[in-house]
């Protein structure tokens, strides 16, 4: 036979999937934004330096101090206008998240900044592909972070009709 739970013990369960839908909304928020789709890429920089924090997170990495990018050396082609590897072996862009996502605790730390290391995220984050992100893209992130997981469905009666029963609204 199943056990009853308390009150205290469905707070607590509530509490723990908040927690863990909390968590996988800032995960997938970070892991979204460093890409190429959601970051502009010129060395991978920018995109691997993603930072979930409790704290202000502040722009102060340089690239020239930080393997495997420091010895990315590109320069900007006049005649294509776009970024042209210089190094003297090349040396593709990569994107590996410099940044592990700690745990949150919603209760704790009701409020978490996610932003971006790099010194020049200021003028990088003048690009589109940002905003476009966190304005078009984190709406669907909060519904699969925080939707229901569970094939389970409740309905309601709303009312009566012409039925014994009358009808019944899925919630």
């Amino acid at each position: 036979m199943a056990k009853k739970k308390g009150l205290g013990q469905i707070v607590t369960d509530l509490e723990g999937q908040l927690n863990n839908d909390f968590n996988a909304l800032i995960q997938l928020t970070v892991d979204g934004l460093g890409t190429k789709e959601n970051s502009p890429v010129d060395t991978g920089f920018f995109a691997s330096s993603w930072k979930a924090s409790t704290q202000k997170v502040r722009a102060q990495d340089k690239r020239e101090n930080h393997a495997p990018w420091s010895t990315i050396h590109k320069t900007r082609d006049a005649a294509n206008n776009q970024w042209v590897d210089t190094s003297k072996k090349s040396v593709a862009s990569q994107i590996k998240p410099r940044f592990p996502v700690p745990e949150f605790n919603y209760k704790r730390q009701p409020t978490v900044y996610i932003g971006n290391t790099a010194e020049y995220a200021g003028y990088a984050l003048e690009s589109p592909k940002v905003a476009r992100f966190i304005q078009g893209e984190m709406r669907s992130l909060v519904q699969e972070a925080f939707g229901d997981k569970r094939p389970g469905r409740i309905f309601a009666r709303t009312g009566s009709s012409s039925s014994v029963f009358g009808s019944y609204t899925q919630l």
